[in-house]
């Protein structure tokens, strides 16, 4: 007989939860909001952002930057995201840059040149917007820009400088950049890595069994679906269970203790983990409650261990302990 979906029926298939479009708040992205408004403050031309794949850099940017930083200057900040993808020219990068900034005509088929003079009048239109004379560029997935594309940039950047416009661009990368701008500089591309990565942050994990306990929390009173109900995923998904009192924070110590045990063997790396692994686990435990499970034996210690391992924790795990030698050395 088949095991019945993790997804229950009765629940709305738009609903964040099931979809699994949503975003939890973490001490990483503050610290990380925090560090890229201190380069801003300090008018800094570039800085990158790695960690391991799965730690939840590109969910902080894509959820959280552009709200923080409103917040923090008191004033809309011109924020272009890209997730890049390798460029074979000039030009199809430039249309990638004007797609990502939402430029109207983005698709149209145009020369390299006519496309770098619309990417520059667009950054210009931005700056004016926002009240100043200055944009942030996020290049998210940026580990993979070849030289050449850190080149064409330059360029614009330049360009941009011409026009009296600040250009910050801000990498969102993978931990292999923490050795790339002294490659670069050995390569030819002195001038990339001189702009823009002088100025490193190490995105963290979650570090210890509070932060987890915090993050959590967000699925009882962070979140809120129907927007505007006031009713967050645990309350929403799990009503009976949230009438007798469950929480998802009070299962901190126990998916924290079960992270801890289910490591690789000889594991080396830094006592941080992925929200990849948390954002699974716990909807998982959700989801099933949300079907009529005990919530005392979804949340046992044994039912907690096998999603761990389902998850793939360990070998996700085994890639950052591989990665350990680069992360202790930028750690701050």
């Amino acid at each position: 007989m088949m095991d019945p979906p993790l997804v229950p029926p009765h629940l709305p298939k738009d609903h964040p939860l099931v979809t699994r479009d949503y975003s939890l708040f973490t001490p990483s992205i503050n610290a990380m909001v925090s560090g890229i408004g201190q380069w801003l403050d300090d008018q800094m031309d570039g800085g990158v952002v790695f960690g391991p794949s799965r730690f939840g850099k590109s969910s902080g940017v894509d959820n959280w930057l552009g709200s923080m930083l409103t917040e923090r200057c008191g004033q809309i900040i011109p924020l272009i995201i890209w997730s890049h993808s390798e460029c074979i020219s000039a030009g199809i990068m430039y249309g990638s840059l004007l797609h990502a900034a939402h430029h109207g005509l983005a698709g149209d088929v145009r020369t390299s040149l006519q496309r770098k003079h619309q990417l520059i009048e667009k950054v210009v239109h931005l700056a004016f917007e926002g009240g100043g004379r200055f944009v942030v560029l996020v290049i998210d997935e940026s580990q993979g820009m070849t030289e050449r594309e850190w080149l064409w940039l330059v360029e614009i950047h330049s360009l941009l400088e011409k026009e009296r416009i600040r250009l910050t661009v801000i990498s969102i990368a993978s931990v292999q950049i923490f050795d790339q701008p002294m490659a670069l500089a050995l390569t030819g591309g002195a001038h990339a890595a001189a702009r823009f990565m002088l100025s490193q942050y190490r995105f963290l994990g979650i570090s210890s069994e509070e932060e987890l306990e915090f993050v959590l929390t967000g699925y009882d009173s962070g979140t809120d679906w129907p927007k505007g109900s006031g009713i967050s995923f645990t309350k929403g998904v799990a009503p009976l269970a949230w009438e007798k009192g469950f929480r998802m924070a009070e299962c901190a110590t126990l998916i924290w203790e079960t992270m801890v045990k289910e490591l690789p063997p000889g594991y080396c790396g830094p006592m941080e983990f992925p929200m990849k692994t948390i954002s699974q686990v716990s909807r998982n435990l959700l989801l099933r409650i949300a079907s009529g499970a005990d919530p005392l034996s979804v949340v046992s210690q044994s039912s907690i261990r096998d999603v761990v391992i389902y998850c793939g924790h360990k070998q996700l795990m085994s890639i950052v302990g591989a990665a350990a030698p680069r992360l202790l050395r930028g750690k701050k």
